[in-house]
């Protein structure tokens, strides 16, 4: 199969094409030219409004329900979703019952996703059942594939069980993925503190529970020399602590939720249960300080925070409602999209940096390469319902009108184009 991408701007810092605009052939998912004017009349075009293309897209945090809990997601419709977002790969964290703790449940998530479009890089969990009690065999998981570790968004209450982790992962150097939150102080709060959580009444989640976990944390990885990722900051002083804890050469790195860049706690205003998200939304001053943390490389990536829920998970009392949001089909236009990134930025974070955070190898765009490609333009399009592959449709992005669009994706010798 022949496909020409038509005058592209390729963003690609590792290539001698970086912003350079340019046709690109690919044939049977190799890149086989990249030139100013290429001419293939047996290749399927690819073309749009100011095309450009780059790496494929990678994400940091994708939950994973297959096997358990497929009456909110399988594997397979993971997979289309990802593609429909532009991802050539994501890190799957275990959402599914059993959860992702012994060698068998690594293997059956890369098994049942080998040879298709979107690779899931499988993450083990740090204790059995992510119940926060007992190890999971680190290493074992290692060894089956799991590219790091993570009890996803559970806080680890006993910080003897995340130093033993931390030391325990150091001989292969392994990551763990550290989701940081003082249950405590959280104490089951559905809201953020401040004026919205204290006008609707509700149980708020200060920022403060997650500013003092992170403070742990950083003290473990100190103590440990280990390594550690920290997931989903939320708030400006968990940006200042990341801040401090790097310019004095902690082994740290961090990410932010999509959903805490995009919107701020004024949207559960109305109660609607789609904005119930882990960590809680902030304010407009949080969000800033998290863009310009991006923007300084104080925190690391953006993630998805991709997390399907059902109809009984979502259409109920604000109170009862599941935390999570479904993003991955729109994350790439929507930060492609805001005005305090400019492209280059976003396709870096999207393609580059968050492969760089786990030392997976950045896409090359050069000829004799295989095809590792995301491809999208500046057209207008609206997400509608039916754009969603997956059983559940939690996405705060319905109805949402974007001024990009991923046109192509390429990877593992197929290719799928948006038509």
């Amino acid at each position: 199969m022949k496909v020409l991408i038509k005058s592209a701007k390729i963003y690609n810092s590792v290539s001698a094409f970086h912003l350079k605009t340019k046709d690109i052939l690919v044939e049977d998912g190799i890149i086989t030219s990249i030139e100013d004017q290429i001419t293939d009349e047996a290749a399927q075009v690819v073309q749009g409004k100011d095309l450009m293309v780059s790496g494929g897209w990678f994400d940091l945090y994708t939950v994973v329900r297959e096997p358990g809990n497929e009456v909110k997601d399988s594997i397979k419709t993971l997979i289309e979703s990802a593609q429909t977002g532009g991802f050539t790969d994501v890190i799957g964290v275990s959402g599914s019952n059993p959860s992702l703790y012994s060698r068998a449940q690594i293997e059956f998530v890369k098994n049942i996703s080998k040879g298709r479009l979107v690779n899931i890089h499988p993450v083990g969990t740090i204790t059995e059942k992510k119940e926060g009690k007992n190890i999971t065999e680190l290493y074992d998981l290692h060894k089956a594939g799991a590219l790091a570790f993570s009890d996803g968004k559970r806080h680890f209450k006993n910080p003897e069980l995340l130093k033993r982790a931390l030391l325990y992962i150091k001989p292969f150097n392994g990551k763990l993925m550290v989701y940081g939150e003082d249950a405590d102080i959280a104490d089951l709060g559905m809201v953020n503190e401040g004026v919205v959580g204290a006008t609707l009444g509700m149980k708020v989640r200060p920022a403060l529970a997650e500013e003092i976990a992170l403070e742990r944390n950083i003290k473990l990885v100190e103590y440990t020399d280990s390594a550690m990722h920290v997931q989903a900051l939320s708030s400006k002083g968990s940006v200042e602590i990341i801040a401090q804890a790097k310019a004095r050469g902690v082994k740290i790195t961090c990410d932010v939720n999509l959903a805490n860049l995009c919107f701020t706690d004024d949207k559960i205003e109305n109660f609607d249960t789609t904005y119930k998200v882990l960590p809680v939304l902030r304010t407009e001053q949080d969000r800033q300080a998290l863009i310009a943390g991006l923007k300084s490389g104080v925190i690391d990536g953006v993630s998805s925070g991709h997390t399907p829920q059902n109809v009984e998970g979502k259409e109920c009392e604000f109170d009862y409602a599941e935390f999570g949001m479904m993003t991955l089909e729109a994350m790439g236009v929507s930060l492609l999209g805001a005005k305090e990134l400019n492209t280059e930025e976003v396709l870096n974070l999207l393609s580059e940096k968050s492969r760089k955070i786990f030392d997976v190898p950045v896409p090359l765009v050069e000829v004799g390469i295989e095809a590792k490609l995301t491809v999208c333009s500046t057209s207008n399009w609206k997400m509608e319902k039916s754009n969603i592959t997956s059983i559940s449709k939690n996405s705060p992005f319905i109805g949402a009108e974007f001024n990009h669009k991923v046109e192509a994706v390429f990877n593992n010798g197929q290719c799928y184009i948006n038509s």
